[in-house]
């Protein structure tokens, strides 16, 4: 704000040099012609009056009335140039001695009246005596000096009008310069005001720059983070805790999902149903944490038997569990539950109170069917939960298979021969 007032109050000093200057000039111009109208007038004044002079002189001298012939017409020229004289000399210290030689011409007109009125008389010695003697010759010398006087007071009067408006010039060409460098100076200030907002905002840009890249940087950071922490929760909330197996609830959505895509791509579908033998036995005798540890290894080996895509092993629910095979026919469902018992096996878990052998045993129910044969997914999930109810009623450590489309047929495997029997 205070650059704007330094800017504004230099253009109006400019402004009004201007305006002054230019006043200046014109003024000094106007004077100059006034004067040098005046000038003129004087002159023209001591030249008719020298006329009027002459004229009547000679013709008293001559004593022939003829030569004042053009007294009149020259005395009509002297009155008007004396008037416009005067009225160009209207405020000026010059208007007192005009009037004065106004005053003299009026006395001198007087004089020659009188010896004008002898000329016409003939009365010639009494012209001459009126014309040429000492009051009028020393009225017309007084004339002369105060006319030469009006011109000399008249050139002062220029010089002194002349030099006020030199001074006039010189002073505002002088408020022009402090303008010119007020204007200089506020504009250089200004710059330099310009300058520093102009790196400060460049400073505020970087910082702001800065502080965005690190807001983005921490929002992409977090935005991560929550991604992990998301996938984390979304892998707790299917994931079993104990077995790292998936749980109750991602078996649900699974199996939904893998039905709808057999359903409408026409593959077959299969799922086996398994438990622990004798688990609540293992558990009296060796103890929940030990408990714990056999479902865990029992999830390792399930793992370890899936293998294609979309197979999903999961806890159904203490010691049960369950396995979805898409797209498996019936051979293959039975090859995975035999690859599964075999491996428990293989592992020989010892479990000493087990009725059934001396190692951890499990009974696996397969149930398989092209989706043409069972409308209700359901179905096929409790034909699995049938045939591992079979396989413990023939006394566990076993597979028992329910193909759907064969219904009234169930293949048992006896995992110490490894038969294949028919029931």
């Amino acid at each position: 704000m205070r650059f704007l007032k330094g800017i504004y109050l230099a253009v109006a000093i400019l402004l009004l040099t201007i305006g002054v200057g230019l006043y200046a000039d014109l003024r000094s111009e106007s004077m100059h012609v006034q004067h040098l109208r005046i000038q003129l007038g004087l002159e023209r004044m001591v030249r008719l009056n020298q006329s009027l002079t002459s004229s009547i002189t000679l013709a008293v001298v001559e004593k022939n009335s003829l030569r004042a012939a053009s007294y009149d017409t020259l005395q009509s020229e002297l009155e008007a140039t004396m008037q416009e004289v005067q009225a160009l000399t209207q405020g000026m210290t010059l208007a007192g001695e005009i009037l004065s030689l106004r005053d003299q011409q009026h006395g001198l007109r007087s004089f020659e009246k009188q010896a004008f009125e002898q000329i016409r008389a003939q009365r010639w010695d009494a012209a001459f005596q009126a014309l040429l003697g000492g009051d009028y010759v020393m009225m017309l010398k007084l004339y002369e000096i105060n006319s030469e006087s009006a011109v000399g007071a008249l050139s002062i009067e220029l010089a002194n009008s002349a030099q006020q408006q030199n001074q006039l010039r010189q002073a505002t060409l002088v408020l022009r310069l402090l303008a010119v460098v007020l204007l200089l100076w506020v504009g250089w200030r200004y710059s330099r005001r310009l300058q520093a907002e102009l790196a400060e905002q460049m400073r505020l840009q970087s910082e702001i720059s800065e502080s965005k890249n690190a807001l983005e940087a921490t929002v992409l950071q977090r935005t991560a983070e929550l991604q992990v922490a998301n996938q984390q929760l979304e892998t707790l909330s299917t994931t079993d805790a104990l077995t790292g197996l998936a749980n109750r609830r991602s078996f649900d959505t699974h199996w939904a999902e893998e039905w709808q895509r057999s359903l409408r791509q026409a593959t077959p579908l299969a799922v086996i149903m398994l438990d622990v033998d004798h688990f609540k036995a293992y558990n009296d005798h060796y103890g929940h944490p030990q408990g714990d540890a056999c479902l865990q290894r029992v999830g390792e080996i399930l793992r370890s038997c899936i293998r294609r895509a979309g197979e999903l092993a999961a806890r159904y629910g203490g010691e049960e569990f369950v396995v979805i095979l898409p797209g498996a026919t019936p051979q293959q469902a039975l090859e995975t539950a035999y690859s599964i018992l075999g491996a428990i096996r293989a592992a020989r878990i010892p479990h000493v109170d087990s009725p059934t052998a001396d190692i951890v045993t499990l009974s696996l129910g397969v149930a398989a069917a092209s989706l043409h044969a069972t409308g209700q997914r359901e179905q096929l999930l409790n034909t699995a939960d049938l045939a591992l109810y079979q396989a413990k009623h023939q006394g566990r450590n076993r597979v028992v298979l329910i193909d759907l489309d064969e219904p009234d047929t169930a293949v048992a495997i006896d995992p110490q021969n490894a038969q294949v029997s028919a029931k």
